[in-house]
């Protein structure tokens, strides 16, 4: 089951790295819109396989990640500044600083700021919240695990605005 909370905590986070990172109001804006509707896809992805218990497997994976594509295919009726920043999100939070992220395999700056800013929100939320796979992890936990993945899935200096924000109280 989706989890509607999951988006707006991920909204608000980003909102909270683009003014940490100085950005304009506008982007700021424009990145918590478009994160609202980083998942939007999985409104198409079977429910056997968002609710599962267990680790998906490889198919079921493979099937989980056209989530992307489906959200930009739901998005694509819509054209504004706005929506065009939540199309990016939607085709960029997946991707990685080191390439191996998906759809497009981009890498490091490659990767719009937009789309890198959420990847760290979501999976910061994603891992200090229950889902039906997991328990929450302790925030000190998922705080060491997005650390640990600096410079792999994370732009490193995100990660350490991102880690500097949590340290002076700013997400927590």
């Amino acid at each position: 089951m989706l989890d509607p909370e999951h988006a707006r905590r991920v909204s608000l986070l980003s909102m909270d790295l683009a003014r940490s990172l100085k950005l304009s109001d506008k982007d700021v804006e424009r990145i918590g819109y478009g994160a609202h509707y980083h998942d939007i896809g999985k409104i198409s992805i079977p429910a056997s396989i968002l609710d599962s218990e267990s680790q998906l497997t490889d198919v079921e994976f493979e099937i989980m990640k056209r989530h992307v594509e489906y959200g930009l295919s739901i998005l694509s009726v819509q054209t504004s500044e706005e929506m065009d920043a939540a199309k990016v999100i939607v085709e960029t939070h997946h991707e990685r600083w080191d390439g191996t992220g998906y759809p497009n395999r981009l890498k490091g700056e490659e990767i719009p700021l937009y789309g890198r800013i959420v990847s760290i929100c979501d999976t910061y939320d994603a891992l200090t919240s229950k889902r039906s796979y997991k328990s929450a992890w302790p925030i000190n936990e998922a705080l060491a695990y997005i650390n640990n993945q600096k410079g792999k899935a994370f732009d490193p200096y995100l990660t350490e605005v991102f880690l500097q924000m949590i340290q002076e109280g700013a997400l927590v």
